[in-house]
């Protein structure tokens, strides 16, 4: 059995033809760009997802054809927040408003006085990022394409109905909306009505790990891959990538550095306390919970001081020797890393980015060391947070850009004071995919049984904390928790 599986991220889109023991027979990937019109809007436009659907659809089909291959099905996993407006027909009305778009924070601010009512529907408190008050930002600011539209969808609905024609959505991207009862797993018409959105709006709304629908005629003509293939909807990119890294019991816990930061940990049911310091969502794995915590800025805060500070700089390769030459804590230069605000425990859209302490003394070195070592100590701070609902992480997966710099993952475990295992194979989020179709299609009988069959082999590295670095980072962290609560608080 062969599976094709799409890979939606903010940057770029791959799609991965994988065998059932997990070996990549091709990739295609196709890459694009936001459009960043200030600092609080970002958007971008439909065609480019469209186009780039289509070509992985096209070029994996061709080569399936000269090898003599089959594909059995398709499997899709995105980026999760973002929303398209389309009409009856599936054209998009507008460019698509993104996950990172913050032009929705003065309707979150209206809802403030309500949040412990959302918080107890939703798993999660009002945040800019979640696409509910987007759609909001439409209906109020853009009344005309919100009256045509049909269905408000994610990047992950619009793709799969231009592979299978259906309107439908799984409880993943549900979870990041502000709309789900996270209990029921159904559209709350109670938020709904606080959200102004009507039920119509949406897509029916079905587990990850189903079947979404099949390909259409009009798919299988414009690529050349078989109609009548199904299409899996295997879950939001950071759910896959906690699937594909394992996390699938009580204990585990992943963290994935890319554009911002998202870490993970497994819950068996919504916990009876939860408050709105962390997010609970829907997990990859089918009826089971993930409690999430997020940073907006990790590898494009690290990637705009390489910009300003080493512009000669043709790859990384000088500033992550110089961060390696900087001692631990960085001279004592501290950077507050909210350079597009701050995600959990807090939501504050109105945080910034800081670096302090700086004497004459303070080299950019240092303050280069800073910005990652800020990135570690916020992570730490909701790393906490996971702990407190999930338990002790018994062990912590660590995958995404940044970890391509094996002195960062080494920061990270003394930091955090914890092992941490780093995958060989960068296809996490994807092999989630695979894994989600693989059990769907019966393949294997769980979802334990596919990691052990599709990851066996796998190459890991391990990073082991230094108990010496403990207090300097733990230091450092609770100075900027002081630092933050006196900017902020």
């Amino acid at each position: 059995m062969n599976v094709l599986v799409i890979d939606v991220g903010t940057s770029s889109m791959r799609g991965i033809l994988y065998n059932e023991k997990a070996q990549i027979l091709y990739v295609h990937q196709i890459q694009y760009e936001v459009n960043y019109i200030s600092e609080t809007e970002a958007e971008q436009d439909p065609a480019d997802w469209k186009q780039a659907l289509f070509s992985i659809g096209a070029q994996t089909a061709q080569f399936a054809r000269e090898q003599g291959l089959t594909v059995d099905a398709l499997s899709l996993t995105s980026q999760r927040s973002s929303v398209i407006p389309v009409d009856r027909e599936g054209n998009p009305l507008r460019p698509a408003i993104m996950w990172l778009d913050k032009r929705n924070a003065s309707i979150c601010q209206e809802l403030k006085d309500r949040e412990e009512f959302i918080v107890s529907r939703t798993g999660a408190r009002i945040n800019a990022v979640f696409s509910g008050s987007k759609m909001t930002w439409i209906k109020r600011n853009e009344p005309e394409i919100y009256a045509r539209a049909h269905k408000l969808l994610t990047i992950a609905d619009y793709l799969a109905w231009l592979m299978t024609g259906e309107f439908r959505t799984d409880h993943t991207y549900g979870s990041r909306s502000s709309l789900m009862n996270i209990r029921t797993r159904q559209w709350d018409p109670q938020l709904l009505e606080l959200y102004e959105i009507q039920r119509e709006k949406l897509c029916d709304l079905i587990y990850p790990g189903d079947i979404q629908g099949y390909t259409c005629e009009a798919f299988a003509e414009a690529t050349g891959l078989p109609q009548g293939l199904p299409l899996i909807s295997a879950g939001g990119d950071q759910q896959c990538a906690a699937l594909g890294m394992g996390v699938v019991a009580d204990g585990d816990m992943e963290l994935t550095t890319g554009t911002g930061a998202f870490l993970l940990a497994y819950c068996d049911q919504v916990p009876e306390d939860l408050k709105a310091d962390v997010i609970c969502g829907a997990h990859a794995v089918k009826g089971k919970y993930v409690l999430e915590s997020s940073m907006l800025s990790c590898s494009s805060l690290y990637d705009w001081f390489k910009k300003q500070f080493y512009p000669q700089g043709k790859d990384y390769s000088q500033i992550n020797r110089e961060v390696e030459e900087a001692p631990a804590g960085a001279g004592g230069c501290i950077a507050l890393p909210y350079f597009q605000g701050r995600g959990t425990p807090d939501f504050n859209s109105r945080a910034t980015g800081s670096f302090l302490n700086l004497t004459l003394n303070t080299t950019r070195q240092h303050m280069a060391r800073a910005v990652l070592e800020s990135i570690a100590c916020e992570a730490k701070n909701n790393i906490e947070v996971l702990e407190h609902y999930a338990g002790e992480a018994r062990r912590l997966f660590i995958s995404g850009g940044l970890t391509n710099f094996a002195a960062f993952d080494q920061m990270q475990a003394d930091a955090y004071q914890k092992l941490l295992i780093k995958s060989e194979n960068p296809e996490q989020t994807s092999l989630g995919g695979l894994i989600s179709a693989l059990v769907t299609l019966g393949a294997y009988g769980s979802y334990s049984e596919a990691l052990q069959a599709v990851k066996s082999g796998e190459k890991t590295r391990e990073y082991r904390p230094n108990p010496e670095l403990a207090q300097v980072y733990e230091q450092k962290r609770q100075q900027m928790k002081e630092l933050y609560g006196k900017l902020y608080n």
